[in-house]
């Protein structure tokens, strides 16, 4: 099956029925004739921005909301909540997050998904986030942008 088969059928499967783990998600897939990897998966959540919400108790993979309003929202949210701290060093922002967390790969599809034009990359990792600007200018505004963020 190809990835953007096996893409819609993730979103299907995390839609019907409450998944918490990769390797139930693996499962369900396999039930359906789709044999991945966790790594595929793991990509596949990733790029999809699905994350983990707290359904009644419950913690289950959902897919980051589609409207670009609300994506920036979410953005916004995400650095008011998750952002510890923001160092600038020429052109790439060092956003860290709390300890064992993994918010920084949540930013990073975040921050991927609004498409900032001062944006050229991002690199995750547990707590901490690399943002890669086109310049020195570039990362200081976008450094601004969290901070004024953080303050909320």
């Amino acid at each position: 099956m190809d990835r953007k088969k096996r893409r819609a059928m993730i979103l299907k499967i995390i839609k019907q029925q409450a998944v918490s783990t990769q390797d139930e998600l693996l499962k369900l897939l396999a039930e359906q004739g789709v044999n991945a990897t966790q790594a595929t998966v793991s990509r596949d959540i990733h790029s999809m921005n699905i994350v983990k919400e707290n359904d009644n108790g419950v913690l289950r993979y959902a897919r980051l909301s589609e409207n670009n309003d609300d994506r920036y929202q979410e953005l916004y949210d995400a650095i008011a909540n998750d952002v510890d701290d923001v160092t600038t060093v020429q052109f790439i922002n060092v956003i860290k997050n709390p300890p064992n967390s993994s918010f920084a790969t949540v930013m990073a599809g975040l921050f991927d998904e609004v498409n900032l034009p001062e944006v050229v990359g991002t690199i995750a990792g547990n707590d901490t986030l690399i943002l890669i600007c086109r310049s020195s200018e570039d990362a200081q505004k976008i450094a601004q942008m969290i901070k004024e963020h953080m303050q909320e």
